[in-house]
């Protein structure tokens, strides 16, 4: 993803104006949504709701959110501490602030969590964010020449099967954010890729809003897409290479975060806070083996790479597929 600083540049130039949309958490419910035909969207019912639309899915510059644009799933608490829905209380003993995720040996990213509920004790929201190592010396690409950070695409989370609809969302806090630029009830994450001849359009038969079908992965499948490829945009997928089932249990949130510099130029080291609003009890979240899963799914021409991590859940919840 490149500068978002660069992009506001050019706004300010060109007087380009920006779509606006609704703020608040966004309704994913158990049964999909809708979805109708049109450019790089086959019609059907989908898991995913589009967020942000400027920046290409971090192929090229964002506009951050605002509350007058930019803003489908978006929401602006003011800090982190604040929940996002009014009615709901931070759970001050349950807080996690900077727990380390390793990967090949040294620590990749930062996990920051808070919980919200609800007075009644029915709802929670959980909200994870996430910051890259800008230190790490791991290379993710060992097909291009020198070290290649890891481009994360996709942070998936678990333990959402007792709701039947639950709501998401995100907080972009800060210029080193990535926006999300959509959520889904999904456990699959789906790759994109620019157009080769221009970075602001998607590339020929990728899809914004995956749908649930016909053919779709299995269970358990961590991402689909054409694979690693020489170059972004060149390899067309398959319409089933583009879907993505309904998984209750699970929200999927698209960003565009880097630990130093990725093959787009992006240097967001940051993802949001990512919010999940769903069913709870009186009782503390507990922390969930294997329900944060952080995904490089070959934007350009990375290999495909899943890490897992423990994240805060309801208590008794589950990482099943």
């Amino acid at each position: 993803m490149k500068s978002q600083l660069l992009k506001l540049a050019v706004i300010a130039v060109l007087g380009t104006s920006s779509q606006a949309f609704a703020t608040g958490l966004v309704s994913l419910p158990a049964a999909g949504l809708s979805v109708s035909a049109g450019t790089n969207q086959p019609a059907g019912t989908t898991a995913w709701v589009t967020c942000n639309t400027t920046g290409n899915y971090g192929s090229g510059s964002y506009t951050a959110p605002t509350t007058g644009a930019n803003n489908n799933c978006a929401v602006f608490p003011g800090n982190i501490n604040t929940s996002p829905v009014s009615g709901f209380s931070r759970l001050t003993a349950n807080d996690l602030t900077g727990t380390a995720i390793t990967a090949n040996g040294e620590n990749i990213a930062y996990m920051t969590s808070r919980t919200f509920r609800n007075t009644a004790n029915t709802e929670c929201i959980y909200g994870k964010q996430i910051s890259m190592d800008t230190s790490t010396t791991f290379d993710y690409n060992s097909s291009l020449a020198g070290q290649q950070y890891l481009e994360v695409n996709d942070f998936a989370f678990g333990g959402f099967s007792a709701t039947t609809d639950v709501s998401a969302g995100y907080y972009h806090r800060a210029s080193t954010d990535s926006p999300v630029f959509r959520v889904g009830r999904a456990f699959t994450s789906v790759q994109m890729q620019a157009d080769p001849s221009d970075e602001t359009l998607v590339a020929t038969g990728f899809i914004h809003r995956p749908i649930n079908g016909p053919s779709v992965p299995a269970s358990g499948t961590e991402i689909n897409g054409v694979g690693q490829t020489a170059s972004p945009g060149t390899v067309t997928p398959t319409a089933a290479e583009q879907t993505s089932a309904i998984r209750t249990n699970w929200v999927d949130f698209t960003v565009d975060v880097t630990g130093g510099v990725d093959e787009d130029g992006g240097t967001e080291p940051d993802a949001p806070m990512m919010y999940v609003r769903a069913a709870c009890t009186s009782t503390a979240p507990a922390s969930l083996a294997n329900s944060v899963r952080i995904r490089q799914t070959g934007q350009e021409t990375q290999p495909w790479v899943t890490i897992l991590a423990s994240g805060l859940a309801r208590s008794g919840a589950n990482a099943n597929f």
